[in-house]
């Protein structure tokens, strides 16, 4: 009697699928974070060009360059951090999603919208 013999390597680590499922769910993981890490650049220039050149001759402008600023850095940081999280996860033998960062990062995201859109709809 013959044992099949398995070619390539058995890890216990990841998802399953082989070495290729998990090296596309970490180079996915990377694009998913510079996507992240673009918008809160992006946020972070607008509100400094808000707030330092006084593209709106105002001061609740300067504040809105503040929010926009903040909100930039604080998406850079909660991209780094999912990142890292995410980075783990697909590590693991087990996978378990986590909705928190997603839902607060579209709370704040909102916020933000509504609030610009009050400001100019005011002003």
């Amino acid at each position: 009697m013959t044992v099949p013999v398995l070619s390539g390597r058995s890890s216990l680590r990841g998802r399953g699928g082989g070495e290729g499922v998990r090296i596309r769910d970490h180079l996915a993981n990377v694009r998913t974070f510079l996507a992240w890490f673009r918008v809160g650049l992006v946020l972070l220039a607008m509100g400094f060009a808000v707030a330092k050149f006084q593209v709106i001759e105002s001061l609740p402008s300067r504040y809105l360059g503040v929010l926009a600023a903040a909100a930039g850095w604080l998406v850079i940081v909660i991209a780094g951090v999912s990142f890292i999280r995410m980075r783990r996860a697909i590590e693991a033998t087990e996978f378990a999603s986590s909705v928190t960062w997603n839902l607060g990062l579209s709370v704040l995201t909102a916020g933000a919208g509504a609030a610009i859109l009050i400001y100019l709809i005011r002003s």
